[in-house]
């Protein structure tokens, strides 16, 4: 039985889906295919149902997946420790970004590394926030930025940072947005966020608390797409403060005065990972660069 293997078994009956694991294991669906498929000849069980749907885990798939897991916990374990007897980190990290590397702070921690830890590199990936918090908890990354409206269970996290949120309508909405209310707000046509986005669950939890209901128009998935909507005057949205000011100060954006919501930045790591190495020099790194005051 190889460790890939096991692996792939593990990436499958988390994703359910073949193109999903294929793609988190830099492989081809038909290798996906065929590690499982040697490793059930070899355990001699069936451990996936093979659906229009995906991949079910059987019975006997269930049982041992938590087994397998284990397998890799250990090999994670061995190799954390092997690490700190070299008595260097080395090794590559991966880092999830799901905004601005500059809001992120992104140069100010590759420079943190590279004076504390030279033999480390890194690697980052761009997803969006709610996609990064499955990559943390599906160890895809040794740890990533997100937003969460609470501190997430499915991982560790540390907040960094409570974003400041703004309302923000095109320049040529001032008129009926500067003295306008939540209610009044509510009636314009707004451009939502796709449903496991933290900005729409904050949203939500304002106009819930106050009894209103948003007129929703259009659901964009990346800030690109606010900012280009919002300036063509389709609606009016919530974006990061700074930017708000941004648009604000080359006259595209007008950025009602009623209030702010806010939504906390983390930056979070799988749980069974926080003895290692790597992972213990990136939190040390991203603690120095932000300073949070809560972690």
């Amino acid at each position: 039985m190889e460790l890939y293997q096991i692996k792939t078994f593990v990436v499958v009956a988390g994703t359910g889906n073949l193109t999903r694991a294929a793609k988190h294991l830099h492989a081809s669906q038909s290798t996906i295919s065929l590690h499982i498929k040697s490793l059930e000849e070899e355990l001699g069980v069936c451990l996936f149902l093979r659906t229009p749907k995906g991949m079910v885990p059987t019975p006997e798939g269930e049982a041992l997946v938590k087994k397998a897991q284990d397998v890799l916990d250990s090999v994670e374990k061995m190799y954390a420790e092997a690490l700190t007897l070299c008595g260097a980190v080395s090794g590559e990290a991966r880092v999830g970004l799901q905004t601005s590397p500059v809001y992120l702070r992104t140069p100010q921690l590759i420079k943190c590394i590279k004076d504390n830890y030279p033999g480390l590199n890194l690697q980052f990936v761009q997803h969006q926030t709610w996609t990064m918090r499955r990559e943390v908890a599906g160890r895809s990354v040794e740890g990533g930025f997100f937003y969460s409206v609470s501190p997430p269970a499915e991982v560790e996290g540390i907040l960094l940072e409570n974003t400041v949120l703004r309302v923000v309508g095109p320049a040529s909405w001032r008129a009926k947005m500067e003295n306008a209310n939540w209610a009044d707000l509510a009636k314009l046509p707004w451009i939502w966020t796709p449903s496991e986005c933290s900005f729409s669950q904050k949203l939500n939890e304002k106009f819930h608390l106050l009894g209103l209901e948003a007129s929703k128009s259009m659901i964009a998935d990346s800030e690109d797409a606010h900012n280009t909507l919002v300036r063509s005057e389709n609606g009016v949205t919530v974006m990061r403060d700074d930017e708000a000011r941004e648009g604000e100060d080359s006259g595209s954006f007008y950025i009602w005065p009623g209030g702010h919501l806010e939504v906390g930045l983390y930056f979070g790591f799988h749980k069974q990972r926080k003895a290692d190495p790597i992972v213990k020099a990136l939190i040390d790194c991203v603690k120095k660069v932000w300073k949070p005051s809560v972690s």
